[in-house]
């Protein structure tokens, strides 16, 4: 497995505190990998990516062409 990515889909509209869902998509083509996500966003007012190493796509298990969705732990 090569690299991935982690799409935080933000979503604020109508909450009192913002929710954030994790997309991890074990695709190594950021095109590819954003589309994925995007589908699984939808509705987020804003969504950031960040690149993973394949040292930690090997450590959360993913094999290539898995997603995982979660939530992100609340933050203070």
């Amino acid at each position: 497995m090569e690299k991935g990515w982690k799409f935080v889909g933000k979503f604020e509209r109508g909450r009192k505190e913002c929710l954030a869902i994790e997309c991890i998509v074990a695709v190594p083509d950021l095109k590819e990998a954003r589309a994925i996500a995007s589908k699984k966003l939808i509705g987020a007012d804003v969504i950031t990516a960040t690149e993973l190493s394949r040292a930690q796509v090997k450590a959360l298990d993913l094999k290539e062409g898995d997603v995982r969705l979660m939530t992100s732990p609340k933050r203070p």
